[in-house]
């Protein structure tokens, strides 16, 4: 017992392949870089597809039926562990794994566990973006960043010749690149009521051991003056205003090429009409998750009634904006002014 206590050999372990993986890594890419010359700079096969929104609405479960049920790209644990190597990563993760599917709907904060289920992996985007503020604004942006981005990923789309699904929430804030990178990508809003959405992130700080009070997860570009407010308006105010600013620039990817979806609505039967429209693929012998949607009050009534107040104080008619330009039914919470 003394001895799992205090040699944890797990992150030993993963410190020392870590470490490894990094130290091969410019042997890795004098072995892609030819290919990415290659295969990045023809067109582009297949729009690459963002899964975008505030944490905790849903996106985890989405990513997790999306890369199960259809024959789509997605990085995966192992590919992510060769995050400075990416087109190595899929080439390793596609001679093991193949096509199969990951067969896995747990997680714990967004991530899930085996070496094929979906990862998140911001460490890839981190090799071009400050890891201190998540909103991207154009000031910040170079065209080698621009240049560089676009010719790994199409390297990859292209070489596989399969659409790639992304899910890192801090692409919601990262439009303006994004749509530079890649003018036609296909982008999934997911959206939820913003007080379930608020009290949800109230229990994964408790969760992960924080203060409530403690700024957690998604960075909103008004991020620093959110970390000043109390706890109850911290809350609903990330929740206000990454969606906001996700509304704001979806224009920059144009109505065909933008999608709407609401965890209380999320089902299979919804997720089966997206991916026809997106124009996936169904991949066989895949498992269909199991989802339950089921909104209640999870923490005190005192609790809950603080973010009540604290949304209906604000003004949640952005939706509408974005409603009457896709032609999806905005969400009917808080008050329009």
């Amino acid at each position: 017992m003394a001895l799992k206590k205090y040699l944890p050999l797990k992150n030993y372990y993963n410190f020392a392949l870590n470490q490894a993986v990094k130290l091969i890594a410019p042997a890795l890419r004098l072995w892609e870089s030819k290919k990415i010359k290659h295969y990045g700079d023809e067109p582009l096969q297949h729009q690459p597809i963002f899964i975008i929104g505030a944490p905790r609405t849903g996106s985890t479960i989405l990513y997790q039926a999306i890369t199960n049920l259809y024959d789509v790209l997605y990085i995966d644990n192992l590919v992510c562990r060769f995050h400075r190597n990416l087109f190595f990563g899929f080439w390793l993760s596609n001679m093991i794994y193949e096509s199969k599917p990951h067969n896995n709907f747990q997680s714990w904060h967004g991530q899930t566990k085996g070496g094929h289920s979906p990862s998140e992996c911001g460490q890839f985007w981190y090799r071009w973006l400050p890891k201190d503020h998540h909103f991207i604004d154009y000031d910040e942006i170079t065209p080698q960043m621009v240049e560089e981005i676009r010719r790994e990923i199409t390297a990859i789309i292209n070489y596989f010749d399969k659409p790639i699904v992304f899910k890192n929430l801090n692409a919601g804030q990262r439009l303006r690149l994004l749509t530079q990178c890649f003018p036609d990508a296909k982008f999934i809003f997911i959206t939820r009521d913003p007080l379930q959405t608020a009290q949800s992130i109230l229990k994964a700080k408790r969760r992960a051991g924080l203060f409530d009070n403690k700024f957690w997860s998604i960075m909103p570009p008004n991020v620093n003056e959110l970390k000043k407010l109390e706890w109850d308006e911290q809350i609903v105010k990330q929740v206000y205003f990454l969606e906001k600013q996700i509304v704001h620039d979806s224009f920059l990817a144009g109505q065909d090429n933008f999608f709407t979806l609401h965890y209380k609505d999320l089902s299979l039967e919804q997720i089966n009409t997206l991916a026809k429209k997106l124009g996936l693929q169904n991949k066989e012998n895949a498992q269909k998750p199991d989802i339950r949607i089921q909104e209640t009050v999870s923490v005190a009534p005192t609790e809950y009634e603080r973010l009540k107040c604290r949304v209906e104080a604000l003004d949640w008619s952005f939706y509408q904006k974005l409603a009457d330009a896709v032609q999806f039914q905005p969400m009917q919470t808080g008050q329009a002014t």
